[in-house]
């Protein structure tokens, strides 16, 4: 019990020492003399986030030579190496520029529209539903019973008995399966694209090029990549230090990135 106690006042004393190192300092962010909430506050260098509150104040454990990386959808992201006078003043100052994004050209190519008679104006019951590509039309044929239940049944007389066996046995089944599951992924990705671009734009191009190290081309495909850690949903609740904490572990596994 007592090497137990001592241990543990040892670790006390090493965290203790740790968080002594740095000094918390309190900092404000503001934008043409407008404070600035919500901003996104990393210490890059000991991997330590926070978000300013509504009057644009933050507070931050920091040392001499830390790097500051403040970023905002609506502000260019601005990075700070922390100084002597900043530990001395125990305070920051902090002022961001507006983010200005300016969007390509877009043409709208209105499709023509023709009249004459079609599935609406008879009332027909499939008026208005997309008609069904080749893939669709393979799948809705195809038997979906298990290859022991189709001999039984074509052998029972069931019609399309013979047409079953040959799509299964030769695979026809199963590609076509495949390649559905893949066509939904792909519909899935592009849903998620401009989720994808809200947050390259929230945590800026330099967040992810100068911190996480991940080539600019390929931000874009690094964040869907991390999709199935959830950050869509954390994005859309505000939990922008949650996305911080895995892109940080996120990009240790990118290739790209080492």
């Amino acid at each position: 019990m007592r090497e137990i106690y001592i241990f543990l006042s040892f670790l006390f004393t090493i965290s203790l020492s740790a968080q002594q190192e740095r000094k918390q300092i309190t900092g404000k962010i503001t934008s043409d003399s407008i404070s600035v909430e919500n901003v996104h506050i990393i210490n890059v260098t000991s991997r330590k986030g926070t978000i300013s509150d509504e009057n644009g104040i933050f507070y931050l454990f920091v040392k001499e030579r830390d790097t500051l990386v403040f970023s905002d959808i609506q502000f260019t992201t601005k990075k700070v190496i922390i100084q002597n006078n900043h530990i001395k003043n125990q305070s920051l100052d902090v002022k961001l520029e507006p983010y200005i994004n300016q969007l390509d050209e877009v043409v709208v190519d209105r499709s023509k529209i023709t009249g004459g008679v079609n599935a609406s104006t008879l009332n027909l019951p499939n008026a208005g539903k997309e008609p069904l590509n080749k893939l669709e039309r393979n799948l809705n044929h195809y038997s979906q019973a298990s290859l022991p239940l189709v001999i039984l049944g074509t052998l029972l007389g069931n019609a399309g008995g013979i047409d079953n066996i040959y799509n299964i046995v030769s695979g026809n089944r199963k590609r076509d399966q495949t390649l559905k599951r893949l066509l939904e992924e792909d519909k899935l990705n592009a849903f998620h694209q401009e989720e994808v671009a809200l947050i390259r734009a929230y945590f800026t191009d330099s967040f992810f090029t100068e911190t996480l190290l991940i080539p600019k081309d390929e931000i874009t495909f690094f964040i869907t990549v991390c999709i199935p850690k959830n950050i869509i949903s954390l994005f859309n609740q505000k939990r922008y230090l949650d996305i911080t904490d895995i892109f940080l572990t996120e990009c240790k596994k990118y290739p790209q990135a080492e």
